[in-house]
């Protein structure tokens, strides 16, 4: 989260910034690799990768970090496992436009403005309702700290850490069918169809608050409910309140949250303005690359569904 540093957000309108599975891009294991050695892109970062210094590339294994490259795969700049100390990655960016400059000049490369784009999902999230999904630890306590993205054992070996990473957060989406399964059709309190709330917990509420996890399978689903009631109608625009609960486990691990939310329809669009669900309770277990293993709970855990207009 280096880059929420306001002179690496200000240096970074001069590149156009790219994020991929560096796994697809250069495999660690024999068969991916033959897999794609034909294929350009791997070609592509297996090019620039030849010519990074050897301490910023980590091969054999991995190649997650951060890139700085020319339009035809030139070095500019390069570590792996970058990312967490802002003024060595502010460092490289400014290396980076140096030898850009150089570079320009050399080939005759003439720079563009990079046009400003529109935020977006990924291309795979279809359907005529998206959600930003956001995942959380909460405090189990007043003053408690042990929601923390690492534990105290692990910032006493690892002092780069900053102050940001303290509290663990993630980032994923869903996409629904149709809008219509979130609108009632009266006054009178309906239930959200179980096909879209089966679509939710199983994409959507899982502990991946600090790493990866697995999608649910259908069978831990135990039970999930939103109920819907449309509460006011102001200026041709209605407010929904959902309310819903949820038991989710596999054995091994579980979430069991309450859900509250809110949103605003628009009968003659036929579209929300806003539409935000909060399921909050406990989760427990662990899988296995969502780093839990020390951090068993029960222990509180929040996640937000947040309409992408």
């Amino acid at each position: 989260m280096v880059w929420s540093d306001p002179e690496i957000i200000k240096l970074s309108t001069q590149f156009v910034t790219v994020a991929d599975e560096v796994y697809m891009l250069y495999p660690e294991d024999q068969w991916n690799l033959d897999r794609v050695k034909n294929d350009p892109a791997h070609l592509f970062f297996k090019k620039f990768g030849e010519s990074v210094p050897k301490e910023n590339w980590h091969h054999p294994g991995t190649k997650q970090g951060v890139y700085m490259m020319g339009p035809n795969g030139e070095y500019l700049e390069a570590k792996f496992a970058a990312a967490v100390n802002s003024a060595d990655i502010l460092a490289r960016m400014k290396r980076a436009l140096n030898r850009w400059e150089t570079l320009k000049s050399e080939r005759g490369y003439q720079g563009l403005p990079i046009p400003p784009a529109k935020p977006t999902h990924p291309p795979e999230i279809t359907g005529q309702l998206i959600f930003r999904v956001n995942s959380r630890d909460l405090p189990r306590g007043n003053g408690d700290q042990s929601g923390r993205r690492i534990t105290a054992e692990e910032q006493r070996n690892n002092n780069v850490w900053s102050d940001f990473t303290k509290w663990a957060w993630n980032e994923s989406w869903v996409g629904l069918p149709s809008i219509q399964s979130f609108v009632p059709k009266s006054n009178q309190a309906e239930e959200v169809s179980q096909r879209d709330l089966r679509s939710i917990a199983r994409i959507a509420l899982l502990d991946n608050v600090r790493g990866q996890n697995p999608e649910w399978r259908e069978q831990d689903i135990k039970s999930i409910s939103l109920t819907m009631r449309r509460i006011n109608t102001k200026n041709g625009l209605q407010t929904i309140q959902y309310t819903g609960l949820a038991n989710i486990s596999d054995g091994r691990k579980s979430y069991l949250p309450t859900c509250y939310g809110e949103g605003i329809y628009n009968p003659e669009t036929q579209r929300f303005n806003s539409l935000d669900l909060v399921w909050i309770g406990p989760r427990s277990g662990s899988a296995q690359f969502n780093q839990r293993d020390k951090d068993q709970g029960p222990a509180p855990m929040g996640i937000t569904l947040s309409l992408f207009n």
